[in-house]
């Protein structure tokens, strides 16, 4: 696979996880889902440019891994009610494992997007060490 789809694929996922930060501006609390999915958005951003800083992706992750946590419990109910109820609604207060779920499946979609990105290109341009315009400094050594 080139480096060049590489820096493709990454790009789509920078640009997703910024397009679901813009949508994220009329919700409720838009300041802490709109940072958590820039925090996400800037690890395939970063990468497209070369730059990896593993403190940023294990602030991403934890990020992901505790928003789980927190919409976990509401996504698992909706699928008690899946059958019955349909995810894309108005919120209602009598139902909110509804919005937990969307929430549960957008920080999944941003889970995948940052593991791949860095785990991808990491593996591309460590392992196989190519191509050699990756800055093997900026990656974490194993």
């Amino acid at each position: 696979m080139s480096i060049f789809l590489l820096k493709l694929v990454a790009s789509v996922f920078a640009l997703t996880l910024f397009a679901f930060a813009s949508l994220q501006l009329n919700d409720p609390d838009p300041i802490m889902w709109a940072g958590f999915y820039i925090l996400c958005a800037l690890v395939p951003l970063l990468l497209v440019f070369n730059i990896y800083y593993a403190s940023l992706f294990w602030a991403a992750l934890a990020a992901c891994v505790a928003q789980l946590c927190v919409a976990g419990p509401g996504a698992f109910e909706y699928s008690r009610y899946m059958a019955q109820e349909a995810l894309m609604q108005a919120m209602n207060p009598d139902k909110p494992y509804i919005e937990e779920a969307r929430e549960f499946s957008g920080v999944l979609i941003a889970l995948v997007c940052i593991t791949l990105s860095a785990g991808v290109i990491r593996t591309y341009a460590i392992k196989r060490s190519l191509p050699s315009d990756i800055n093997r400094d900026k990656f974490p050594t194993e």
